[in-house]
C-alpha cells in the first residue's frame, strides 16, 4: 500500500468513525478511547513500522509524519506515538527473544507499551528522575510516563549519565519491585503516571540492546519522538489557522467581517507565515531522514521540535486573539488544542530547551550552522 493511500484510508476512517462528540469524550478521559484502540488494531496502524518478519508493513518511520499531522487536525489522542514507533523501532534491532516476543505482542494490541525515558524533559530532566542498571538490577524513577497507569509493558532507556552503561530494556509490569502511581494532569490528550523501580531483577530476555548499540538506538527514539511530536503540533497549528480564518470571515462587528480590520490581517498573516514555515520544516526534515547521518538526523529533529513547540503555541494564541472571548469559552473546541499544544510543546524539549541544546551541540562538537539551524527560533511569548 503506497503512502497516500495509506493517509487516504486513516482520513476516510476519521471522517466516517470520529466525530465531534467521540472526539471529545476521548479528551475529556484524557485520550482513553479503548475502541479507537481496538480500531487501530484492526487496520494495522501498531504495524506500520515494524519489520515484515513480525508481519509488519516494515515502512520507514517518515511515513508516519503526515499521520500525525492528521493526529493534530483532528485532535485524535491515546498511546498512538508509544504503540506505533516504539515497538517498530525495537523490533528492528537485534533484541532478544525474550524481548521480541512482548515487544511482537503490542502489534496486535494483546500488551500496551510505555517509555520510561528521564530524557523526556531537558531542563527539568533531574526533577523528572534517573534509571541506572548495574549487576542486573534496576533502580529509579520516572516523574512523567504518558499512559504509564493503563501500560503492561514498559521500555526502560538507561542513557548512561552520569554513571553507569547505556541500555534499552523490556519490562513486564508485574515485576516485583515495579510500582505505578497515576497523577492529575492538564494533557487531556494523554494520562501520566510515576513509575518506580526499587531492585527490579533484569534477565537477558528483557535486554533489547547495550553499550554502543544502546546508544544509537536511544538517539533515534529520541529523535524520531520529537519529529511525530513536531508534525503533530504542526497539524494543529494548521487546523487552528483555518478555524481563525474561517471565523473572521463570518463574524460581523461594525458592519462587515472581522477579517477585514487590518488588525486582524496582521494576526492572520503573521501566523499562517509561521505554519506554512513548519509545515515546509517538518516536510523537508521528514524527506531528509533517510539519507542524514544519525548525528545530523538528531540535530535536525532538535531543531524541528524546537520550531514546532514555538509555532504550535503561538498558533493557538493567535486563535484566541481573533476569537475573542468566544475561544476562552469551555463549550469552544479552540481550548482543547491549546491545552493539547502546551503540553506537546514540552515533551522531548521546549522551544527554549530544544534551542539551546542546538546550540550547546554545536559549540561543544563543532557542527557546522546550516541556514535551516535555528533561524525559526523566536523569542518565546507568555501563554494568556
Amino acid at each position: 500500500m503506497a503512502d497516500e493511500d495509506i493517509l487516504q484510508a486513516l482520513k476516510a476512517f476519521l471522517d466516517r468513525d470520529y466525530p465531534a462528540e467521540r472526539r471529545r469524550a476521548a479528551l475529556q478521559a484524557q485520550g482513553e478511547d479503548r475502541q479507537l484502540f481496538e480500531e487501530a488494531v484492526e487496520q494495522g496502524w501498531f504495524a506500520l513500522v515494524a519489520p515484515e518478519a513480525e508481519d509488519g508493513l516494515g515502512l520507514h518511520p517518515a511515513t508516519l509524519v503526515p499521520m500525525f499531522q492528521l493526529f493534530g487536525q483532528r485532535l485524535v489522542t491515546g498511546p498512538l506515538l508509544e504503540q506505533i514507533l516504539l515497538p517498530g523501532l525495537l523490533l528492528r534491532t537485534t533484541c532478544t527473544d525474550g524481548a521480541r516476543t512482548r515487544l511482537a505482542a503490542t502489534l496486535t494490541g494483546r500488551r500496551r507499551v510505555a517509555v520510561l525515558d528521564p530524557g523526556v524533559t531537558l531542563d527539568w530532566r533531574a526533577a523528572n528522575g534517573s534509571l541506572t542498571l548495574r549487576s542486573g538490577t534496576l533502580v529509579g524513577s520516572v516523574d512523567l510516563v504518558r499512559f504509564g497507569a493503563v501500560s503492561d509493558l514498559f521500555v526502560a532507556i538507561i542513557d548512561g549519565a552520569p554513571d553507569g552503561a547505556a541500555a534499552v530494556l523490556v519490562i513486564d509490569r508485574a515485576q516485583p519491585g515495579l510500582t505505578v502511581t497515576g497523577h492529575r494532569s492538564t494533557d487531556p490528550g494523554a494520562s501520566y503516571a510515576r513509575v518506580v523501580l526499587d531492585g527490579v531483577a533484569v534477565g537477558p530476555g528483557d535486554i533489547v540492546a547495550r553499550g554502543e548499540d544502546a546508544v544509537a538506538l536511544v538517539a533515534a527514539l529520541r529523535s524520531w519522538q520529537r519529529v511525530l511530536v513536531a508534525a503533530e503540533l504542526s497539524g494543529i497549528a494548521r487546523h487552528v489557522l483555518d478555524l481563525s480564518v474561517g471565523f473572521a470571515k463570518q463574524r460581523e462587528q461594525f458592519g462587515r467581517p472581522i477579517g477585514g480590520f487590518q488588525a486582524v490581517k496582521h494576526i492572520a498573516a503573521s501566523a499562517a507565515q509561521r505554519v506554512i514555515m513548519l509545515e515546509s520544516l517538518v516536510a523537508a526534515t521528514a524527506a531528509d531522514s533517510a539519507t542524514l547521518p544519525p548525528k545530523s538526523f538528531d540535530l535536525a529533529a532538535l531543531t524541528l521540535k524546537a520550531a514546532a513547540a514555538e509555532v504550535g503555541r503561538s498558533a493557538c494564541e493567535d486563535a484566541l486573539q481573533i476569537h475573542g472571548g468566544i475561544g476562552f469559552t469551555y463549550e469552544h473546541e479552540l481550548h482543547w488544542y491549546y491545552k493539547r499544544a502546551l503540553s506537546l510543546r514540552t515533551w522531548y524539549g521546549d522551544e527554549r530547551e530544544a534551542a539551546t541544546e542546538v546550540g550547546r551541540r554545536k559549540v561543544c562538537h563543532g557542527m557546522p550552522v546550516s541556514l535551516t539551524d535555528g533561524r525559526h527560533h523566536r523569542s518565546p511569548r507568555k501563554a494568556s
